[in-house]
Parts: C-alpha cells; sequence; structure tokens
C-alpha cells in the first residue's frame, strides 16, 4: 500500500544520523555500516532500519531478509529507485508478517516503509514474504492520485514475483501460477468500467498486474526481446519519477514509452483505464505456454510467445 505522508519524523532522522542515541527497546540497525553488500553497489543508495520493539530473530536474520528485498528490486530497477530509505519494523504479537505500508517523506528526503513483523516470526516465514519487496518497489513510481493508484498497485504486484525469480527466492511455476490464480480478479465484471473508476482489490491490484503483464508482452514483442516493462520502469525512475517526484501518471507513462521508443504505456493505459477492457486469459496462458494440470504449473516452450515468457522470468 502507497500513501503520501507530509508529516516530519524527526526524531527518526536524529537517530539516523546520529545526532542522539536510541533508548529502551527502539535500536537503529544501519545496513551501511553492518553490511556493505546491502548497498549492492548502488552508487550511494542507503537504507536504514529502526525497529520498534523486540525480535526474536536474530539481527543478521532481519537483515537478510531486507537485503534479499533490496537486491529483488534491484533484479527490477537495476538498484532501489531513491537515494536514502528507511524501513521502521514494529515488532508485534504472533509469527508472521503482516501489514506494511510505503510513502515518501519530503520533509526529511527520504523513503519510508513501515511494516509489522511478529515477535516470533522465523527465518523461514522471512524468506517466504513478499511483502517488503513489493513495498520497496513502490518508491520508484510516483504517488499518483487516488484513482491512479492501480498503476503504482500493479507494478508492485506484478514486478515483485519477477524480482525474486531472478534472485532464486520462488520457482517460475510459482511466478506464473499466481498469475493463473489471480488474473481473473482483475477483470472487469459485466457492466463493469475502466480501472480509473474501479475501487474492488482485485481490479486494483490484479488488474493493475493484467496491465503490466500485456504491456511487459507488447514491448518484448515489437523490440525483439530487447526491452521489456523493466527497461521503461528504469526510463521512468532515472528522468526523476520516483515516490519523490509529483509527477502524474501520464508524465510517468511518457517517460516509460520514451525511453524504449514506442507508444505502449500511454495507449494501453487510454485502453484500460477508461474502459472495460477484457482479455481472453486462456488464449493468453495457451500463447505463453502455461498450463495448469493436477501435477502442477507446466511449460510449453514451442508456443508462441515462449521467448517472451523466458524472458520475462531471467530479464534476458
Amino acid at each position: 500500500m502507497f500513501t503520501r505522508k507530509l508529516t516530519c519524523l524527526a526524531l527518526l532522522m536524529a537517530l539516523i544520523l546520529g545526532l542522539i542515541q536510541p533508548t529502551g527497546e527502539a535500536r537503529l540497525v544501519s545496513l551501511k555500516e553492518q553490511s556493505k553488500k546491502l548497498e549492492l553497489e548502488l552508487d550511494g543508495q542507503r537504507v536504514f532500519v529502526v525497529i520498534d520493539g523486540s525480535l526474536n530473530i536474530s539481527q543478521s536474520d532481519l537483515l537478510a531478509y531486507v537485503r534479499s528485498a533490496a537486491l529483488a528490486v534491484g533484479k527490477v530497477y537495476g538498484q532501489i529507485p531513491v537515494k536514502r530509505t528507511v524501513i521502521r519494523v514494529e515488532a508485534t504479537d504472533g509469527d508472521s508478517v503482516g501489514f506494511a505500508t510505503s510513502t515518501y517523506n519530503d520533509d526529511e528526503d527520504y523513503g519510508l516503509i513501515e511494516i509489522a513483523i511478529g515477535r516470533d516470526t522465523s527465518r523461514e516465514t522471512l524468506d517466504q514474504s513478499w511483502t517488503l519487496t513489493h513495498e520497496l518497489l513502490h518508491l520508484g513510481f510516483p504517488i499518483v492520485e487516488h484513482s491512479k493508484r492501480w498503476l503504482a498497485e500493479g507494478i508492485a504486484t506484478y514486478e515483485e514475483p519477477i524480482g525474486r525469480l531472478r534472485l532464486g527466492m520462488i520457482r517460475a511455476e510459482d511466478l506464473w501460477g499466481d498469475l493463473l490464480l489471480h488474473a481473473p480478479e482483475g477483470l472487469p465484471q459485466p457492466g463493469g468500467r475502466g480501472l480509473n473508476n474501479s475501487s474492488s482489490w482485485g481490479r486494483i491490484y490484479w488488474g493493475g498486474a493484467l496491465y503490466c503483464l500485456l504491456a511487459d508482452i507488447e514491448i518484448r514483442q515489437k523490440t525483439g526481446n530487447r526491452y521489456g516493462l523493466e527497461h521503461a520502469l528504469r526510463g521512468i525512475a532515472s528522468s526523476g519519477g520516483t515516490a519523490r517526484s509529483n509527477w502524474t501518471a501520464s508524465q510517468a507513462l511518457a517517460a516509460g514509452d520514451k525511453a524504449v521508443s514506442l507508444d505502449v504505456l500511454a495507449s494501453l493505459y487510454q485502453k484500460m483505464a477508461y474502459d472495460s477492457y477484457s482479455v481472453d486469459l486462456a488464449q493468453l496462458w495457451r500463447q505463453l505456454g502455461i498450463k495448469k494440470t493436477a501435477a502442477g504449473i507446466v511449460f510449453d516452450n514451442s508456443a508462441p510467445l515462449a521467448k517472451i515468457r523466458q524472458a520475462i522470468e531471467t530479464g534476458q
């Protein structure tokens, strides 16, 4: 979930900058100081973790979770999209990863992720969690008006498993299996309207993800797999259209199209944002060479769009 926060977290930044020392259970972990690898050679991008409360997992296990999420984002954007990111972890009851939000603190100039993690959460549960990767991906796209938030949620929903797949955290069968399962929730209902006028969870998250999949396929078809959606997203971020900006959705999509020298994002947006645009999912899965069987997801590498499917998986 992505929100705009204009309040100044002065105490938090004072902790980060070392102006005061943390006391009690709240403690600061500077990822740059504790693990140079967490910088990911991203030209000064810095990630900080502030823990409110106590977790039973080790600090190294928590840092490994943050590091893998940041690396997965790097598989999509090339790097974390903003220079400074603060991850505030709230220790809660339970043994799972809970609700999280993403925002940008304009006053102090950093991306902010707030995430609830149960005190008894295990390393294995953290490794299986997609939540932090999803929220970090939000930092690469503008905080658009409410009616267009399906774009931001769709990008994060679509790219999160791709980044984690490229990192080796999940299998290709997991990526496509989730899309086969949930993509129908993103389709318009009879008499429904475009995504800009949709309020259901399925339409916002999975309708947005379906937009991303269709855009990814079209870009790859038109460029012979030279470019994909990730290259358009990198173009948006490198042009300044991150969560730090005040860009509109139209500005972001135009920048993405410019990066791949095509008119795909803006054109597809016009079709899906304002009209009840449906997709023949059965035909799409056949073209990609994806089939669900009693034994699980199987792939047909002779299908017309199989090479595009494989390129989406690997980024190559």
